[in-house]
């Protein structure tokens, strides 16, 4: 099969991250820093791993909060915020943010979405107009998970800072791609899982802080300290990580980490080398329209005439076995905006070991639907 669908998961996992899930499930399936040498061993390993997201973002380690993923991050730090208020993100956002802010909306928390303009950009100027006294937040994907594109998030850091609001950055779409760095753009909480562009395993994310922010827990329950106290701790990180965490897919973004750091330079040249491949060739083709302009995401969305995505998209594995993601992608306002909604677009993703062959496949397979787009119809 060639695997075109990185932006859900990327599908190559190093062999260093494989070892090291291996080794957590086999020589550490312990509970970090509640029982023995080997416990303490494994703690060790994880403020390890949070000295390494802090430096990858620019944070203090003790403000790293270990999640399950991106998802479970983004609505700790936008439920953990809440007040009674106003809280501004965009059109462009996936629906972890848009399905968290809608449940709060029924509680009092009125929710405004900046448009974006022709290039897929969200101008910090437009925010300014939806703002209101009451407004308490800032939120904003930092790459497209539909088309790929990157926000400048500089701008908008500085507009949020301005206006005393909190900053959250879904980061899904952009850490291992991009760089970050929270206090540069004054971000407030940043947010990603191990999955994507780290390539590390399902299971394993972060959420991080600045020193200016304060979550309150969303979930309850044990994490290894002032065990006498039946409220919830309120020291970072502890207090927000109760329960177990999920310490094989940790370990793994662990070295997922050290491999990243390693590898970044050329990974990012080939990326976009065959990004711009696909995103350039597939212009070409007849029936064919390209929504993603070049990114460092590896995402070249497009659509075939009036097909359907998701059966483009069907045909494209079962006539051709590519994988590919068809529909809404979790992101139904960026459709709308994009004029996409009731046809959505297929979406292909490459990744650090996509090679011209997976791509000249695909094109390949694009042009012989298009081709035959009319016996279709």
């Amino acid at each position: 099969m060639i695997y075109l669908d990185n932006a859900a998961t990327t599908n190559y996992k190093p062999d260093c991250v494989v070892k090291a899930v291996l080794r957590a499930m086999t020589e550490l399936p312990y509970n970090p820093n509640r029982s023995g040498r080997a416990a303490l061993q494994l703690q060790a390993e994880i403020e390890d791993l949070r000295g390494k997201i802090a430096a990858t973002v620019n944070c203090r380690p003790d403000r790293v909060v270990l999640t399950c993923g991106c998802t479970a991050g983004l609505n700790t730090a936008i439920i953990g915020t809440a007040r009674r208020g106003h809280v501004l993100t965009t059109v462009t956002e996936h629906n972890s943010v848009l399905r968290t802010l809608a449940a709060l909306n029924k509680k009092g928390v009125d929710v405004s979405f900046v448009p974006i303009d022709e290039q897929g950009n969200v101008i910090a100027e437009m925010a300014e107009r939806m703002i209101r006294p009451d407004t308490y937040m800032l939120c904003v994907g930092n790459a497209s998970n539909v088309t790929g594109k990157a926000q400048n998030l500089a701008p908008l850091g500085k507009f949020a800072h301005e206006h005393g609001l909190i900053f959250v950055v879904d980061c899904a779409q952009s850490v291992g791609y991009l760089p970050i760095d929270m206090k540069r753009d004054k971000i407030d909480i940043a947010v990603f899982g191990a999955h994507k562009g780290l390539h590390g395993i399902q299971g394993a994310g972060a959420m991080c802080l600045s020193d200016n922010v304060l979550v309150r827990p969303t979930v309850f329950g044990g994490t290894g300290t002032d065990s006498h106290l039946i409220e919830q701790p309120t020291a970072l990180p502890e207090g927000l990580e109760a329960g177990t965490l999920p310490c094989p897919a940790l370990l793994g973004m662990s070295a997922a980490l050290d491999w990243h750091k390693a590898n970044n330079t050329q990974n990012v040249q080939h990326l976009r080398k065959y990004q711009r491949l696909l995103t350039d060739n597939l212009a070409t083709i007849a029936n064919v329209k390209v929504y993603s302009a070049y990114n460092d995401s590896g995402i070249v969305s497009f659509n075939i005439a009036k097909l359907d995505s998701n059966f483009v998209a069907d045909v494209l594995q079962e006539k051709f076995d590519i994988a590919v993601r068809g529909g809404l992608q979790c992101a139904p306002l960026m459709h709308k905006a994009l004029g996409t909604f009731n046809q959505g677009v297929v979406r292909s993703s490459v990744s650090c070991i996509t090679s011209s062959d997976d791509c000249y496949r695909l094109l390949y397979a694009v042009d012989y639907i298009s081709r035959h787009v009319n016996d279709i119809l």
